[in-house]
């Protein structure tokens, strides 16, 4: 029989459009394996679906599909009738490593909430609203352990960008796993610092701050800073990462009340994931936007305009940015 070699070409487009449909699926098994804790169970060992199946107390016969599709994905080894983590898988996996991806565990706890994002779209607000104060204890360790692995990337470089002289008293609102009250407290040693959060996130924060050694010069403090008093007399205020979670006239408040805490002549910086000028980008901003409508009761990502107005309605002067390579923006102002 003839054969000949024959180029068969077809429309890109439907098996992109199926590739971003399918998406789900995998990030379904990597959730569904981080919540059972399949890569610690198998730590460093090789097992069997029967030992596996035994320590995690689930059906042999559904483990072992989504053992092997672990397998399939790249995350797990297969030989013989024995399962074994990859070296990599090992390292960001396992709850074992202290290069632990706990921020994961965080992403799978947002399914729910963006599986309402049709209701959301139509209503204009989340289908099951929950504020911080009704999370329970294991989704607030989660989500500040997310905060705080993805500020691990580029907390010092933003620390250095900020010009501080003769700041002696510093807040940092909406504090989380205190990074950046650990970072500037490094980079700075005539600086004390006060870490607002939460009263119940705030257990969690001081957590982080015991083990980097600066409890002599970082104090946690927990209240809600929208209505209890954040203190005053600072040289500086830092904000990360909050402001998206609020209305626009919240926000407005929130730095009018930042303002009168600090000392004529002092430094706010206010670092956030932000919009192009039309709003179209980039996609981290599009996604933590989406985000903030299935998550919070009006909540969104800002722009150049609506920062440089919020902060010139709340008196700061001499406002620059400064853009980084990560996705995020610095604002900074002043009394």
């Amino acid at each position: 029989m003839k054969t000949s070699e024959q180029k068969l070409a077809i429309d890109p487009k439907p098996m992109l459009y199926k590739t971003i449909a399918e998406s789900f699926q995998k990030s379904r098994i990597l959730f569904t394996s981080l919540e059972l804790d399949i890569f610690s169970k198998i730590g460093t060992e090789s097992k069997s679906i029967q030992q596996i199946a035994s320590e995690l107390k689930v059906n042999e016969k559904a483990l072992a599909r989504l053992l092997n599709a672990l397998v399939n994905i790249g995350f797990l080894e297969k030989n013989e009738e024995l399962y074994n983590n990859k070296v990599d898988t090992l390292l960001y996996l396992s709850h074992d490593s202290p290069n632990y991806l706990g921020n994961l565990v965080h992403i799978a706890s947002l399914w729910d909430a963006w599986s309402e994002l049709t209701f959301a779209i139509k209503e204009g607000k989340p289908k099951h609203y929950k504020n911080l104060w009704e999370k329970d204890e294991k989704w607030l360790e989660s989500y500040i352990l997310a905060t705080y692995h993805d500020a691990k990337q580029f907390s010092n470089q933003i620390v250095q960008s900020i010009p501080l002289k003769n700041c002696y008293k510093m807040l940092d609102l909406g504090a989380g796993s205190g990074i950046y009250s650990i970072e500037f407290a490094n980079l700075h040693p005539k600086l004390n610092i006060v870490a607002y959060d939460l009263p119940q996130v705030i257990p969690i924060t001081q957590k982080f701050i015991d083990r980097s050694g600066f409890n002599d010069r970082i104090i946690t403090y927990g209240g809600d800073f929208l209505k209890d008093d954040i203190g005053n007399g600072y040289d500086f205020i830092f904000i990360s990462d909050v402001l998206s979670e609020y209305p626009y006239y919240t926000i407005l408040d929130l730095l009018k009340k930042a303002y009168d805490a600090l000392n004529f002549g002092g430094v706010i910086a206010v670092f956030e994931t932000m919009y192009n000028d039309d709003r179209t980008g980039p996609a981290n901003a599009i996604l933590l936007s989406l985000n903030m409508l299935v998550n919070t009761l009006g909540g969104d990502v800002l722009n150049d305009t609506d920062i440089w107005f919020a902060l010139r309605e709340a008196w700061f002067d001499d406002l620059y940015k400064i853009n980084t390579d990560f996705g995020k923006s610095l604002v900074i102002g002043f009394k």
